[in-house]
């Protein structure tokens, strides 16, 4: 008996050692700290609480940020600088016109040259905390609403730690307050952000570096070109027919496809809905090794983002068939048949955004990447994730030329007036330089500098509320140079369904729908939506070419008959001896395609011109845009015959500002 009571009092005597000591066992040296560190005099408790919420506010916006835009908070520069020689830059800018951008993980830039941005854990808890250090006084405000604390403050410094499931700050904010006979120093503030920053940016490092691997983006753009007629490919008729394609033509179709294909890409280990085996077969990708049952991805592309495409055979803008020639048999043959041979090679690079959310804590994190076809076949690796330097562009340091640069805004009333504090910048070949903002006031600004002497450079000017100009000019001796800036106009605006008969509908909950405007002249397009949360426009004045298409839910699912094809890959040359087996260049795999089933169906669009004009746009504050509703297809016949009817563009109705 008595050797049990001895049990049970150890045991409860270890029960409460346990317990008083759970902090050292069971909490992180962070906790430990952070616990500590809440212990304050009653005195100073409000001030502690003040600066606590300061750090919490502050510490929100960087870790937002730096999962927008690719793990950074910071853009860097693009060495070579933007502008029309440079259509990409080092980071996608995701909506037209705007400093909405990601970082891209791989690139070709400009000058062929292959960048890869992976950040690091390191780099991304540096920028974190830089951003803290820069911010965190003024959130405090200097103190002004505890001013009888006399407080006085230390050398700032943060450090980050970044994990799977949160994101720790220890921000060193060293505060002496003294009160009367009262003293007190507030060492750190501990706080943390409870998102998956770790496991987001591990998933996002895996996904990028199967793409690195499989280039399973690149398979399934060639893919693309394989399937869909209207993207010409290779081919041997005996037809008399002669076929050929505008360029533009195969660009804009190449966009439309990649669009709705690249929504499709299905991530497994992810959280997604697959409603069809097709897309099992053809849309699933095995980039993760571990679930994530919150975490969905998306793979994104949109027809504003810039395409580069060359191919050959192309004249004048147009792909034509690449005739039997170049033997004397050949010739002879062609006297007894025609003979036409389609062998089209594509160089292509477009970028991609790779969009990682995590539906537990509402966080986003995602990245740019580019896809390169280089004579229809995928890039090659050369730099795995690899954190290389940035190559080093030409700088603007032999500036001797004197320049005058005007930027002259366009006003509501058609006016042209200086504008001052515009942003002027000059660009030659590669190089990007800043020059400066204009100075004075508004009716009488300029900018006064010297810039390097260049035959053919661009002088572009920027301000807020206004479109970007731009002009180019030769700078061999002294120039005097107006860029002029049309007003934006910021509208509210609706989007409507009209029927045939002109009678006004409104959208259903399950209709999505996407309309882009393109100004013919300028080249400004910005595109709008339904369903969304943005509800406003920015137009300027001039002639819109509108664009768009509603889809939606269809109650009866449209059956696409089973296909089969051959997927070739070949160098663009053609001889008889290939034609009758004499030799054999091309790689070529026999493909079969599912039956496919359609359960969302375009049910309407919009193809139209539209010239606003700038006393119309600067006198309304609304814009309802009619999208053309010509009844819900029922059969792939009539999905034919309702593209047909949208590419004439019939029913369109213009919209109405107000």
């Amino acid at each position: 008996m008595t050797l049990l009571i001895i049990l049970g009092i150890l045991i409860v005597a270890s029960v409460a050692t346990v317990y008083y000591f759970r902090d050292r066992f069971f909490l992180s040296e962070w906790d430990r700290a952070r616990a500590e560190s809440l212990a304050v005099p009653e005195e100073a408790q409000e001030l502690h609480d003040y600066l606590s919420a300061c750090v919490r506010d502050t510490i929100q916006e960087p870790v937002l940020i730096l999962g927008q835009q690719g793990g950074y908070v910071t853009i860097p520069s693009d060495p070579i600088g933007a502008g029309d020689h440079n259509p990409f830059s080092n980071a996608l800018e995701i909506f037209s016109d705007t400093d909405f951008k990601t970082m891209y993980w791989y690139y070709v830039a400009a000058n062929s040259v292959e960048h890869s941005q992976v950040p690091t854990t390191d780099g991304m808890e540096q920028e974190l905390a830089a951003y803290v250090n820069t911010n965190i006084a003024n959130c405090a405000n200097n103190f002004t609403a505890f001013t009888t604390f006399n407080a006085s403050v230390g050398e700032i410094f943060t450090d980050v730690d970044i994990l799977d499931n949160q994101v720790l700050f220890t921000v060193h904010y060293p505060v002496h307050i003294e009160l009367e006979d009262f003293t007190f120093d507030f060492d750190a503030f501990y706080e943390s952000v409870d998102v998956p920053l770790g496991d987001m940016y591990n998933a996002a490092v895996e996904i990028i570096d199967e793409e690195n691997a499989q280039f399973f983006l690149e398979e399934l753009t060639y893919d693309a070109f394989v399937l869909y007629d209207e993207l010409p490919l290779s081919w041997t008729e005996f037809s008399c027919d002669q076929q050929d394609w505008p360029v533009d033509d195969v660009e804009k179709n190449l966009k439309e496809i990649l669009t709705q294909n690249l929504r499709a890409v299905k991530i497994r280990n992810t959280d997604y809905r697959i409603s069809e085996k097709s897309d099992e077969q053809y849309f699933e990708y095995d980039l993760l090794d571990t679930p994530r049952d919150n975490l969905h991805v998306n793979v994104l592309y949109s027809e504003n983002w810039p395409l580069s495409m060359q191919v050959y055979p192309e004249e004048n803008g147009v792909i034509e068939e690449d005739t039997l020639t170049g033997t004397g048999f050949g010739a002879f043959i062609r006297n007894f048949f025609c003979l036409s041979s389609y062998n089209v090679i594509y160089d292509l690079k477009y970028p991609v955004l790779v969009t990682l959310y995590d539906s537990e804590s509402d966080y986003t994190f995602q990245f740019a990447t580019m896809v390169v076809l280089d004579n229809n076949q995928p890039r090659k690796n050369t730099l795995g994730l690899l954190d290389l330097d940035a190559v080093g562009g030409p700088i603007c340091e032999d500036a001797t030329m004197p320049i005058t640069v005007r930027a002259v805004g366009v006003e509501e009333d058609g006016t042209l007036v200086e504008l001052d504090d515009a942003d002027i910048t000059f660009t030659c070949i590669t190089s990007n330089c800043p020059l400066g903002k204009t100075g004075g006031v508004k009716g009488d600004a300029i900018l006064a500098t010297d810039v390097p002497q260049c035959v053919n450079a661009q002088i572009r000017a920027a301000k807020e509320g206004y479109q970007d100009g731009s002009e180019v000019v030769s700078t061999l001796d002294e120039q005097d140079v107006t860029v002029v800036l049309e007003k934006l106009y910021n509208l509210s605006y609706e989007i409507m369904l009209v029927d045939l008969d002109g009678n006004v509908l409104d959208l259903a909950s399950d209709d999505t729908v996407f309309v882009t405007l393109t100004e013919e002249d300028t080249g400004y397009s910005t595109t709008v939506s339904y369903p969304s949360t943005e509800g406003t426009v920015i137009l300027i004045p001039g002639t819109y070419k509108i664009s768009g298409q509603v889809v939606t839910d269809s109650p009866l699912d449209i059956v696409i008959d089973p296909q089969s094809y051959t997927k070739c890959t070949s160098l663009p040359t053609f001889s008889i001896g290939g034609l009758f087996g004499l030799e054999d260049d091309a790689s070529c795999t026999d493909i079969e395609s599912d039956e496919q089933v359609l359960d969302l169906v375009a049910a309407g669009g919009l193809t139209i011109e539209w010239t606003p004009d700038r006393d119309e746009l600067a006198a309304a504050s609304h814009i309802i845009i009619y999208v053309t509703t010509y009844g819900e297809p029922q059969t792939e016949d009539d999905l034919d015959d309702l593209l047909t009817l949208l590419e004439l563009g019939v029913g369109g109705k213009e919209p109405e500002l107000s």
